[in-house]
C-alpha cells in the first residue's frame, strides 16, 4: 500500500510540474477538472480562471464540435485498445495569442470518465526540447504503473472521499463484497460493514482521515449475506500538503483467520495432553537449552518453569555412574546424548541428583529433531524410583507368600502325621468294650480330630488357591447326581434341626455337562453348609437353573442356595468373601467356623470363570447365587 501512495503522489508531482502544458478533462463535456502550471502559462490563465469550468472549445481557436467530438475520440481508443491519440488544432490564450500545438488525448481509468491531455506546439514554431519529452515519457510511465497497481490488485482497493464514500474500486473489491462497481459507487462503505466492526471501522478511517495510515481486523458482510473476516489497510490520499481521500486495501482472512484459531487450539490442547503426562518431557535446542516444559519436567527439577527456561538442563540434574559417583556435567551422559543430536533415540537408565541434594532412579530418552536447519531434542524422564519401591515390595510379599506356603505345607506334615494316630487309636478305641461315659469320651476325641482335620484342609486348600497353584480339571459329569449327593449330606443334619432342606433342579440343565465336578461339588457343599448351619427354623431351599446360549453348545448355570437363617447386616456384606474373617464375636462363639469356607467358593467360582454374589437381610435370611459358563455334549 505504501508503494502505491507513494507511486501516486509522484505521479501528481510530475503532473503538476510537468513542463508541458497538461490538464484532466470530462470525457462527457471536455471540462478541464485539472490543469498543471505550465498549462496555466500557456494559456495565460490565473488560478482562480483555471479552477473554474474550463472546456477544451473554451481554448480552441475554431471551436468545431462536429469536427472535434471527444466522446467519439474516446470510444475509438476503447475500441482500439490505443493508450493515446493526436489531433493538430489551434489554441487562443486569454491575451488572443493564436498558437498551433498537437493535442494528445490518453486515456486515464484511475479518473472514471475522464482522459489527460497534453498540448504540444508545433515543432515549426517551439520544438520540444529532449528533457521534456524524457519527462513526459516518465510521467506515461508511472501513471501506467498506477494504473496496474490500481486495476490488476488481487485485493480489494478502493479509494473514499473524506466523508467515506466510495469514488472508485477495482474488480477485487467487487469480488470480495459480490457487489458490482455499480452498486459499491452509489454510497458509503458502511453497509459492507459487519454491525459489530462498524465503530471500530468508523474510527480507523477517521484516524486515516487525519494522515495517520491505519492497519485492522474486522469484521465485512458480503451481498449474500454471510460475513467474512477481513484485514483491512487505511492510507490518506495527500494532494498538495492536505489530505483529499482514503485508499483502502482489504484481503479476506476468513481461511487464515479459522487455520490461526485450529492451531492456536491444537496447541492448547498438546499443552493440555502433555500437562497431563506424568513424565517429565523436555524440549531442548542443539545446546541443551530448555526452550519447553511440561509441569511434570518443572516438578522433577523443582523450579518454576519461567526460572529454567534458556538454561542448559545439564545445570539442574547431577548424573552418577555405576560407582554411584557424579559426571562432570559436560560429561553426563544425558548432555552428551543431547549435543550429539545424530538422529537417533536414546534410551538408558541412570540415577540422578537435584540441586537441592535429593536424588532419584530415572529412564531417560532422548529423542533427536532435525528441522531443516534447526536441530535440537526432546528429553523424556520417567521417575521410576517409587515403581522400583513398588516392585521392591511385591518381591517382599511373593516372598513372604512362599514363605508362608511352605510352612503351612510344613505344618500340615507335622500336624497331620500325629493327628492321624490319634484318630486311628480313637476309632480302635470306640470299638473296645467302653462303658458309656468312656465311650462318649472317645467319640469326642474323634469328632475333634475330624474338626481340625478339615480345618487344616480349608486353611492348604486356601493357600493353593492364593498362590495360583490349584487348576480346573474338565471332564463330563452329570449335575443332577452330584446336587442330589450333596443335598443328602445334609438330610439328617437339617432333619435334626427340624428345617425343610429342599431342591429345585431345572429339567433344562443337560446331564452331561463338561467341567470341574470335584471344585463344583466342594461350592455346594460349601453353600449349603453355611445355610443348613445358619437357619434355625424354616427352611433351606437349593435351585439350579440353565440358559442355553444361542449357536453354541454352552449353557449357563445358575444356582441359588436360599435360606431363612440368621441374615446378614448390609454393612458387613462385603467381609462375607474375605479370608478368616468373621461377622461378629457371639455368631463365631454359637456357629463356630473359621471364616475360610466363603473365601475359598469364591475363589473356586472365579477360578472356573464364574461369578458369585449375596442377597440378604438381616434376621430374614440370605441368598447366595452363583453362574458358572458350562459346556454341554
Amino acid at each position: 500500500m505504501s508503494d502505491l501512495v507513494t507511486k501516486s503522489k509522484h505521479w501528481e508531482s510530475l503532473f503538476y510540474r510537468a513542463p508541458i502544458p497538461s490538464a484532466i478533462v470530462l470525457e462527457e463535456d471536455g471540462v478541464c477538472i485539472k490543469v498543471n502550471k505550465a498549462m496555466e502559462n500557456w494559456l495565460d490563465i490565473s488560478g482562480g480562471r483555471a479552477n473554474s469550468k474550463l472546456t477544451l472549445f473554451d481554448i480552441m481557436a475554431n471551436p468545431n464540435p462536429t469536427e472535434f467530438n471527444l466522446i467519439h475520440i474516446v470510444q475509438q481508443l476503447k475500441t482500439t485498445e490505443e493508450m493515446s491519440t493526436s489531433r493538430r488544432l489551434q489554441f487562443v490564450n486569454q491575451r488572443g495569442v493564436v498558437s498551433t500545438a498537437d493535442m494528445w488525448i490518453s486515456l486515464v481509468e484511475e479518473e472514471e470518465g475522464c482522459v489527460i491531455v497534453q498540448f504540444v506546439p508545433s515543432p515549426s514554431k517551439s520544438p520540444v526540447r529532449k528533457v521534456e519529452r524524457l519527462e513526459s515519457e516518465e510521467m506515461e510511465r508511472e501513471l501506467l504503473e498506477y494504473k496496474s497497481l490500481f486495476k490488476y490488485n488481487p485485493l480489494g482497493v478502493a479509494s473514499l472521499d473524506l466523508n467515506g464514500n466510495l469514488i472508485r474500486v477495482n474488480e477485487g473489491q467487487c469480488a470480495l463484497t459480490g457487489h458490482t462497481q455499480e452498486e459499491l459507487l452509489t454510497g458509503h462503505f458502511s453497509p459492507l460493514i459487519d454491525p459489530d466492526s462498524l465503530q471500530k471501522t468508523h474510527y480507523h478511517f477517521a484516524q486515516a482521515a487525519k494522515g495517520i495510515p491505519q492497519e485492522y481486523n474486522i469484521k465485512m458482510l458480503h451481498k449474500s449475506g454471510h460475513a467474512f473476516e477481513a484485514h483491512v489497510i487505511n492510507v490518506p490520499i495527500i494532494m498538495d500538503g492536505r489530505v483529499v481521500g482514503v485508499y483502502g486495501i482489504t484481503a479476506d482472512t476468513t481461511e487464515s483467520t479459522v487455520y490461526l484459531k485450529q492451531i492456536e487450539n491444537l496447541g492448547k490442547q498438546l499443552e493440555l495432553i502433555l500437562n497431563t503426562v506424568k513424565d517429565a518431557i523436555f524440549g531442548v535446542d542443539s545446546e541443551g537449552r530448555i526452550l519447553y516444559l511440561n509441569k511434570a519436567g518443572a516438578k522433577l527439577l523443582s523450579m518454576n518453569e519461567d526460572v529454567v527456561i534458556g538454561s542448559r538442563l545439564a545445570d539442574y540434574l547431577i548424573q552418577f555412574n555405576e560407582n554411584y559417583y557424579p559426571y562432570d556435567k559436560n560429561q553426563m551422559p544425558i548432555h552428551r546424548a543431547i549435543l550429539s543430536n545424530e538422529g537417533h533415540t536414546c534410551v538408558q537408565e541412570a540415577v540422578f541428583g537435584k540441586e537441592d541434594g535429593s536424588t532419584f532412579i530415572a529412564e531417560y530418552q532422548v529423542h533427536s529433531i532435525i528441522d531443516q536447519d534447526k536441530k535440537g531434542s526432546v528429553v523424556v524422564l520417567r521417575d521410576l524410583t517409587s515403581m522400583n519401591e513398588i516392585m521392591k515390595a511385591k518381591d517382599e510379599a511373593e516372598r513372604a507368600e512362599k514363605e508362608k506356603s511352605e510352612f503351612l505345607s510344613i505344618m500340615s506334615h507335622e500336624i497331620r502325621t500325629p493327628m492321624n494316630a490319634i484318630m486311628g487309636m480313637a476309632s480302635l478305641l470306640v470299638d473296645t468294650n467302653l462303658n458309656e461315659e468312656q465311650l462318649s469320651y472317645a467319640e469326642i476325641i474323634l469328632s475333634s480330630s475330624d474338626s481340625l482335620i478339615q480345618t487344616l484342609n480349608n486353611i492348604l486348600n486356601l493357600s493353593k488357591l492364593e498362590t495360583s497353584r490349584v487348576e480346573v480339571q474338565q471332564s463330563s459329569f452329570n449335575f443332577h447326581d452330584v446336587l442330589d449327593e450333596v443335598t443328602n449330606l445334609f438330610s439328617v443334619q437339617a432333619r435334626n434341626k427340624g428345617i425343610t432342606l429342599t431342591k429345585e433342579c431345572d429339567t433344562r440343565i443337560p446331564y452331561n455337562m463338561i467341567g470341574d465336578e470335584p471344585k463344583i461339588r466342594q461350592i455346594l457343599i460349601n453353600l449349603i453348609s453355611n445355610g443348613v448351619k445358619f437357619t434355625e427354623s424354616g427352611e433351606v431351599l437349593i435351585r439350579a437353573e440353565a440358559v442355553h446360549i444361542p449357536g453354541r453348545k454352552r449353557v449357563l448355570l445358575m444356582v441359588q442356595v436360599q435360606d431363612t437363617g440368621i441374615g446378614i447386616p448390609r454393612h458387613k456384606e462385603r467381609l462375607l468373601f474375605q479370608s478368616f474373617s468373621q461377622l461378629d464375636p457371639d455368631i463365631s462363639r454359637n456357629y463356630g467356623g473359621t471364616g475360610l469356607g466363603l473365601a475359598i467358593t469364591k475363589r473356586l467360582v472365579e477360578l472356573m470363570g464364574g461369578s458369585i454374589s449375596v442377597q440378604s437381610t438381616e434376621g430374614k435370611g440370605s441368598t447366595f447365587q452363583f453362574l458358572l459358563e458350562l459346556e454341554h455334549i
